[in-house]
């Protein structure tokens, strides 16, 4: 087939009377074919569309309800579901129909999935998370705050948006405004719905469970196939996903791909990876339809149903289980002999050892480099995604680092992350975070993945908020995102142990108010516990070869 294949526009109404704009691409011939719809931000993206027609599927991509002013979310369970209904009428439709789609467009699918569409036969979500509120616009009680801030500047013209941001002093002046609440009013001059939305619903509640669907996910039933990256902000929502339906044992066809990418399937940072490590997601999807969809036998059935990219060693792997059968966890336990910030991992548990302090000072805040989430790239001078070289935030007097002594045998890291970590604080509410490296021969420091949580919800995200008591000791467990990297004999492996991380996330001003409604912020003054009694770990799934 050649030329551009122009679709057809039209509006689809819905069970309530609201129509959604749509539009149709179809293949040449005169069918029926077999279906992939795309719910999103607007009604398809064009060339998805011809690379799915190129194939022999119907395209249909629908505009949900909302946009970045607010309404995403609420009805798209039972809009996909009803989308399907006018396209089983259809004569270009065989009955057969499959959902696709990144972000949003992901969320669209296990969203509609549940409700059990007859003719629904597969979904393919990637890059989203089921609890948004877990880890999407929060994350274990921190405001994502560039990520949310974008719902405010991407909503004007870019010229205009440029202006008003330089006229209110910078992108750097932009996220440190305060009160958070104020910064849409502030700086363009009027409200934007999801902001203000986004920011005060600041604990779990209705607003955001009716939103998720990450206690709906073991009602998905069709073949699934999830996309993920280990720099984007959702591969451990992912992993879940798969290890909670692959338990369930309700669906033949499951698989989960996880490459060094990021959120829009980037391989993306400073740090080599190969000619190799980049695949492009859509070709893999369209591969596995053809065998779940039209029953093609092109050999995927054969293949392991866990695809993930080792970094270090830059190779494609598989396995069968997640994490892989062998890893096995390891506590690497934080040591120091006196009031150094620098301190070592051991596997040898600690004795008596003093406790590390640090100051943590909201002013003065620990600027992010690259890492884990979904941008921006909008301003790269002052926030990218990916692998950096962390270097220099390794002497400041707000980061403590532990490292290992060189190691002697390339050493593979390969699953799920947790820290422990015993610590005090000097005030009602504050951040703990957690990052791990790869630390070369010439004290090169990649950032690899790392996790954050506000004290407040150190009983559960999911429970109501509970301050601290100054000066009270208290047991955190921090999820870091999961990761797959061979440290090289020769490295080191380290982690940083902060209270700021900006502007990924909002910087904690340490007075215990409601959140997103301070002017005021006040220094805290951390300590770290790592003895017999309070031995702080980080866990790591260490791959036996």
């Amino acid at each position: 087939m050649t030329g551009r294949v122009i679709p057809d526009s039209l509006t689809i109404p819905m069970r309530d009377g609201e129509k959604l704009n749509t539009r149709i691409w179809k293949p040449a011939g005169s069918g029926p074919f077999p279906v992939i719809l795309e719910r999103g931000y607007d009604p398809g993206i064009d060339w998805h569309a011809e690379r799915f027609v190129l194939s022999g599927y119907v395209y249909v991509g629908q505009q949900c309800r909302g946009n970045l002013q607010g309404g995403m979310f609420r009805t798209d369970n039972i809009d996909g579901y009803d989308c399907m209904n006018w396209i089983t009428e259809q004569p270009w439709c065989n009955g057969d129909i499959a959902m696709y789609g990144r972000s949003f467009m992901a969320a669209t699918q296990i969203l509609t999935a549940p409700e059990h569409h007859p003719n629904l036969r597969a979904i393919v979500p990637q890059v989203i998370n089921p609890s948004i509120w877990e880890r999407g616009y929060w994350d274990h009680g921190a405001l994502q705050l560039s990520h949310v801030a974008r719902r405010i500047y991407r909503t004007k013209i870019a010229d205009d948006m440029t202006h008003k941001v330089a006229e209110y002093g910078g992108w750097d002046a932009f996220y440190r405004h305060l009160p958070l609440i104020t910064l849409d009013t502030t700086v363009v001059g009027a409200p934007n719905n999801l902001w203000q939305e986004y920011v005060s619903h600041s604990e779990y509640g209705p607003y955001w469970s009716d939103i998720s669907t990450h206690e709906k996910i073991d009602q998905i039933e069709v073949p699934t196939y999830f996309h993920a990256g280990w720099y984007d902000n959702y591969p451990a929502a992912l992993f879940k996903a798969f290890c909670t339906l692959q338990n369930t044992g309700k669906i033949d066809e499951l698989r989960i791909h996880m490459g060094p990418t990021d959120h829009m399937g980037d391989v993306v940072g400073d740090r080599p990876f190969g000619e190799h490590a980049f695949q492009q997601q859509l070709e893999i999807a369209i591969r596995w339809l053809d065998h779940v969809v039209k029953g093609e036998d092109n050999g995927i059935a054969d293949e392991p149903p866990i695809t993930f990219f080792t970094m270090g060693v830059n190779q494609w792997r598989t396995a069968n289980t997640w994490p892989p059968e062998n890893a096995v966890l390891t506590n690497f336990y934080l040591r120091s002999s006196g009031e150094s910030r620098h301190g070592s991992l051991s596997t040898q548990p600690p004795m008596d050892e003093p406790p590390t302090e640090y100051t943590y000072d909201p002013d003065d805040p620990v600027p992010t480099l690259g890492g884990n989430h979904s941008g921006p790239q909008d301003h790269p001078e002052i926030i990218r995604v990916g692998v950096l070289d962390n270097r220099s935030n390794w002497d400041r007097e707000d980061v403590l680092v532990f490292e290992t002594d060189t190691l002697q045998s390339n050493t593979e890291v390969t699953g799920p992350i947790m820290a422990t970590v015993f610590a005090s604080t000097s005030a009602p509410d504050t951040d703990f975070i957690v990052r791990l490296l790869d630390v070369e021969p010439d004290g090169t420091a990649w950032n690899l993945t790392e996790g954050i949580i506000r004290s407040r919800f150190r009983n559960g995200i999911y429970d109501p908020p509970e301050l601290l008591k100054p000066g009270e000791i208290f047991k955190y467990e921090i999820e870091l995102l999961p990761t797959s990297n061979t440290f090289l004999e020769g490295h080191k492996i380290a982690i940083h142990i902060t209270s700021s991380n900006f502007p990924l996330y909002d910087r904690n001003p340490n007075t215990g108010h409601k959140q997103g409604m301070d002017s005021v912020i006040e220094i805290a003054f951390q300590t770290i516990f790592h003895d017999a009694e309070r031995p702080s770990h980080i866990t790591l799934p260490i791959v036996n070869s």
